[in-house]
Order: structure tokens, then C-alpha cells, then sequence
């Protein structure tokens, strides 16, 4: 088929979105010829892979909307991005009405940004159009603000703002309502996109995130020789947001330093929350614990996901998570709060899901869990297999290609 991709985030080298984007269109590409709409932004990076033979012969893109250098502040360059992103929903109908008419393409399909809440004006092409796997919904719980830092508080109200605003948004309605498929990435997202299209089918459950075979042996080659002795080894990585759950994560390790469990925990990221984390991690005396230190790529990131025992994240607001996925296909056992993409992806013979209640009851449990594992060794290794299992049996490329591939027949077919 000809497909036309809308993929503002694509990025070979960049993780987080522009990882969906760029696997998503690599994984497409097996199948069908693509046209991918994306940023101005991206014209030196498809440049560059495609002088490293990158980028499949079939595949070709089309640059649209404007942008601007990142802010140096990160919670800015956020604002920033959407902002940016709402511009170039508005300019890509244009840029794709031209080339439908040139190309005669057979299906539309948004891949990123992969969330609910922009308008796209795609479904107004007159052809197939599928939307997803997106996500967004997931709720950062009132109960847990006092963990925040004012500035990440003052985002969280935000958002919920907007979250409000876009829900009963016309444009974000008639978006949903047009596309003939919408793939969601957790159940807080399906439960809101089947409000808002009534009684028309067409949503399914789909994970962003996934794994070709050989991503999955570059991880998974960790797990039988993983050494569970000695001191825990805990890691947590992406950009250090309020919503990502660390402070919640340091009190549960003051809990498990109480119980005299040897660790150590690597937080590799930085962040708008960096740092109140670091001053929260000396007022609980965990600096001896608690390492902050720069992201590693390739080779290095790799072998430290191979040595490590526990992700351990409780992030509220997440649609999948790619570090907690890659930790878990090098053996490590997640433990994570029970909501969004994490809570679809984790089960109880894998990890350790602690239900969203009070602060000071996540706090027990997240500590519970974690001394548990500690004292029972031969459980963390058995769990370590079974999450490398999960995710490379439930979330591979070829399941991923199966339901795309099946929605774009199914709806040709209609």
C-alpha cells in the first residue's frame, strides 16, 4: 500500500517520542511504501541517516511546519514543543491534500505525537484514516502534589486544564470520531476515546513501544548469566519530571535503608525535577544510596540495564515506557505504580504493580516490595526471566506490524 505517515517526532538517534516515530516508520516500511510528514527540524537528521543508509528506499519525507531552537530551560522547551506541535497540525492538511492528489495514497495513519488532546485535520482527506496508538489520559492523583515541586505542581494543574479543555474541544471530538481506527496505549486513554466516539467501533488496545529481534537479543543476552547476589541494584531513567514518581521512589528507600537492605540506586537522567531530587535525597540520608549521574547510549546503556536487578519508577503519567521495557528485556524486575502503560505491560508474575492510593501507603508498599525481592533471591531471578519473556513475546515488531496491518485491511475491505 502507499501510506501517508504523520510523524512530527522521528528521530534515529533521539529516544522518547522520536524512538516511536522512527521504529514505527522502519517497522512500516517492511510492508508499504511510506511518505512520512514530519518537522522542519528533522531536514539535517534524515539528511545524515540517509548518507549512513538508514533510512529504507521506500520511504520518503516531506518537511512541514516552523520551529525554533529548544529552550534552555527543560520545562520551557516543553511548553515550547507543544506549541510547535499544535502549529504543525495546522500546516500539514494543506502538504498532504498536494501530495494525495500527486501520490493516490490508500491510507493516512498519525503515529506521533501520541496523544489525544490536538486536533488533527487529517480525517478531512477522504481516505482511510487510523489514528494511534496514542495516549495522554492517565491522571496525575491530587493525593500525591505534595510530592511535586512548585513549578511541576503548577504543570500538573495545567495539564488538567487542558486535559478539560480538549475533552469537550469540537475539533479533538470530530478528530477522534473521523478516524476509522484509533489504537490506544492503556486503558485510561480507551476508556476516554470510546466516550468521545459514542457507539462507533474501532478502538484497540496497542502498545507504542516495541522490539525488533534484534533489540530484543541485544537486552535479552543479559538474563541467564544475570548475578542476583550482593548489594540490590536499582536504576530509573527518562526526563526527571513530577510525574515520573521518583520522590516517591526515595521515601519507599529510606523505608528499605531502615531495614538494612544493601543498594544502590541509579537515577541516569536529568530534568525540571533534578534539582528538588537531589536536595529530597539528602534531607532522607540516602547519598550514599542515591546516584545521579548522565544517560549512557548504545553498548554502555546496555550493559548497565544487563546489571541491574530492579527498574524502579512509579510514574504516574506514562504511556509505555521505553527504559522500564529495555530494563525488563535485560532481566530486571520492574516496580512501578499500577496505571497507564506500565500497569497494562507489568503482570504479577513479571513485576510489582502497587495499586495509586495515599502517599503513605504507596510508600509501604513500594518498600515492601522491594525488601521482598531482596530476601528472596531465587524470586528475583525468576521474576527478571519472566519480565525479558513478556516483553519480547507480547511486544515485538511482528505483533505490532499484525494489528496495523490488519486494521489497514480491514478498513480497505469496508
Amino acid at each position: 500500500m502507499k501510506v501517508l505517515l504523520s510523524a512530527i517526532a522521528c528521530n534515529p538517534y533521539l529516544g522518547s517520542e522520536c524512538y516511536v516515530g522512527w521504529t514505527a516508520i522502519k517497522a512500516l516500511a517492511r510492508d508499504h511504501e511510506l511518505w512520512v510528514l514530519t518537522s522542519r527540524r528533522n531536514t539535517g537528521v534524515f539528511q545524515r541517516a540517509g548518507e549512513e543508509g538508514l533510512v529504507p528506499g521506500n520511504v520518503h519525507f516531506v518537511y512541514a511546519g516552523e520551529f525554533a531552537e529548544w529552550h534552555p530551560n527543560r520545562l520551557r522547551a516543553r511548553l515550547q514543543d507543544w506549541r510547535e506541535y499544535a502549529q504543525f497540525s495546522k500546516a500539514i492538511l494543506p502538504v498532504a491534500r498536494q501530495l494525495h492528489a500527486a501520490v493516490k495514497f490508500d491510507v493516512m495513519h498519525h503515529v506521533t505525537y501520541t496523544t489525544w488532546r490536538v486536533a488533527l485535520p487529517l480525517g478531512s482527506l477522504g481516505i482511510p484514516f487510523v489514528l494511534g496508538p496514542i495516549g495522554g489520559y492517565e491522571q496525575f492523583p491530587w493525593r500525591m502534589f505534595p510530592i511535586l515541586s512548585p513549578a511541576a505542581g503548577a504543570f500538573e494543574l495545567a495539564r488538567m486544564a487542558s486535559n478539560l479543555v480538549s475533552r469537550i474541544s469540537p475539533n479533538v471530538r470530530r478528530c477522534l470520531r473521523k478516524a476509522d481506527q484509533v489504537f490506544v496505549a492503556n486503558p485510561e486513554t480507551e476508556r476516554l476515546v470510546k466516550a468521545l466516539r459514542g457507539s462507533r467501533p474501532g478502538v484497540a488496545q496497542l502498545s507504542a513501544a516495541f522490539y525488533s529481534p534484534g533489540q530484543v537479543q541485544a537486552f535479552a543476552r543479559f538474563v541467564s548469566g544475570k548475578d542476583v547476589a550482593g548489594p540490590l541494584r536499582l536504576f530509573a531513567a527518562g526526563n526527571l519530571e513530577g510525574r515520573k514518581g521518583v520522590a516517591l521512589a526515595l521515601a519507599a528507600l529510606a523505608e528499605v535503608k531502615k531495614s538494612g537492605v544493601k543498594f544502590q540506586y541509579w537515577i541516569r537522567s536529568q530534568g525540571p525535577e533534578f534539582a528538588h531530587l537531589k536536595q529530597l535525597t539528602g534531607q532522607l540520608g540516602l547519598q550514599a544510596e542515591v546516584c545521579f549521574a548522565d544517560g549512557l547510549r548504545g553498548e554502555a546503556y546496555q550493559r548497565e540495564l544487563g546489571a541491574t536487578h530492579i527498574f524502579l519508577l512509579p510514574s504516574f503519567r506514562e504511556g509505555a515506557g521505553l527504559t522500564m521495557m529495555e530494563a525488563m528485556l535485560a532481566g530486571a524486575v520492574p516496580v512501578v505504580a499500577d496505571c497507564g502503560g506500565p500497569g497494562m505491560i507489568v503482570t504479577p508474575d513479571c513485576g510489582c504493580k502497587i495499586p495509586v492510593a495515599s502517599r503513605r501507603r504507596m510508600v509501604r508498599e513500594l518498600a515492601e516490595a522491594i525488601i521482598g525481592l531482596d530476601r528472596n533471591r531465587p524470586l528475583l531471578a525468576e521474576k527478571g526471566r519472566a519480565a525479558s519473556a513478556r516483553i519480547a513475546s507480547h511486544f515485538s515488531e511482528e505483533n505490532y506490524r499484525t494489528a496495523i496491518n490488519s486494521a489497514y485491511q480491514a478498513i480497505l475491505n469496508s
